[in-house]
């Protein structure tokens, strides 16, 4: 590895953190100074020129449309001129406050939830990150890099189908994805997908319907959930109610956040290393090629040999391809094909002769090796297939001369 003859060091000093979110030792990166070094000799960390501490919130969530504002408290021990910068999930930078200078102390900076424009954000998860000049440097709070992005285990999710109501409980605040399947058997929906919530015990409503709102499996006896999640960032905070889905801030970007730390290969199935506007599951569009007739019910009246036809909208066709995927199919539930070549749209010839006539239902996933989800199911009729004339003319018994 090359080294230029001049690096400019960024340091970070690694804070616990209560559940209130106050630092207990200073977590401080400094942009100031300069040093050389040998090819084969690393540079030895330049120090902070100062230090940010006992950096805590005074509540971990608030609510802009009710008046409400959140407080960030921290000590610093030299004087400085202090600006608040507020990010959304994707790391773009949608709030910057105004710059104040500040002696030596304990201080507070607020935040209204309002973005760069003067517009309440959405709810969801922001972080905080405290910046700080003088004459000695820059020194930057913040713990994105430090804190967050770990697997949390959910143990025991647990389904009632007579209320709609998923619970199950968060050691730690996260994002969450939560997807209903059949035991052996295929992913039918995302519920949520990687929205954030707070520690403690959750409720998620289902109203019990696949993706593709053809199949009602609240009450089915081999539904299964399935709840992932990723810790938040001790910076985190969370603004309004709780999402149903993803959001961001609709003004254009002030800036955004460098990440300090990346990993050098993405990781199979860990989504926390994915960008947040790209992790979530995949629509999917399921289809007869060629088209077909439905009876009275909309189901697809189909016999022999049937071709389904699988595909993604056009928008997300190149991400599905870049990161892979195995499609699979399922026939009433149980497994039937798939294929580790996955190539879009794909066209699987299904043998309806295999079944009994009468209605069954197709379901394809998409199974992402990064860990991203699709799903869809069609609802079709199996007629009996119409016996070729030589056939049926074999089957004749010959008649027998008087």
């Amino acid at each position: 590895m090359n080294h230029p003859s001049l690096v400019f060091i960024a340091i970070a000093v690694s804070v616990t953190m209560s559940a209130c979110g106050k630092s207990d030792v200073p977590n401080t990166s400094s942009s100031v100074g300069a040093a050389s070094a040998k090819a084969t000799v690393a540079p030895k960390p330049t120090p902070a020129p100062f230090r940010i501490t006992d950096v805590h919130v005074d509540r971990d969530r608030f609510d802009p449309t009710k008046g409400e504002s959140v407080a960030i408290q921290y000590a610093i021990d030299e004087a400085a001129e202090i600006t608040l910068h507020i990010y959304d999930g994707r790391d773009a930078l949608i709030y910057r406050g105004e710059t104040e200078k500040v002696a030596a102390g304990e201080h507070k900076l607020s935040w209204d939830g309002t973005d760069a424009l003067g517009e309440d954000v959405p709810p969801e998860a922001y972080s905080y990150v405290i910046v700080a000049t003088n004459d000695k440097g820059t020194v930057t709070h913040d713990l994105t890099d430090l804190t967050g992005s770990e697997a949390l285990i959910v143990a025991d999710p647990q389904w009632d189908a007579a209320t709609g109501k998923l619970r199950y409980r968060l050691d730690r605040p996260a994002r969450v994805n939560v997807r209903f399947g059949l035991m052996d058997g295929p992913y039918m929906r995302t519920v949520i997908d990687w929205v954030p919530r707070d520690a403690g015990d959750q409720i998620e409503a289902w109203d019990g319907w696949d993706t593709s709102k053809v199949l009602s499996l609240a009450k089915h006896p081999m539904l299964s959930p399935t709840v992932r999640a990723y810790t938040l960032p001790n910076n985190t905070i969370f603004v309004g109610p709780n999402p149903s889905e993803v959001h961001f801030v609709a003004m254009p970007a002030l800036g955004s956040r460098a990440r300090q730390t990346k990993p050098e290969k993405t990781r199979m199935y860990f989504h926390a290393d994915q960008p947040l506007e790209t992790r979530g599951d995949i629509p999917v569009n399921l289809s007869l090629f060629g088209g077909g007739e439905r009876d009275a019910e909309g189901r697809w009246v189909v016999s022999g040999i049937v071709p389904i036809r699988l595909d993604v909208p056009r928008e997300v066709r190149a991400r599905v391809l870049e990161r892979r995927f195995e499609p699979a199919f399922y026939t009433d539930g149980i497994f039937v094909f798939e294929t580790e070549v996955g190539v879009l749209p794909i066209t699987w010839q299904w043998d309806s002769t295999v079944v009994n006539p009468g209605e069954h239902y197709i379901t394809a996933n998409i199974r992402g090796y990064e860990g991203n989800y699709g799903a869809a199911t069609l609802k079709v009729w199996v007629k009996p297939a119409a016996r070729p004339k030589a056939a049926l003319a074999s089957t004749i018994a010959p008649k027998v001369a008087p």
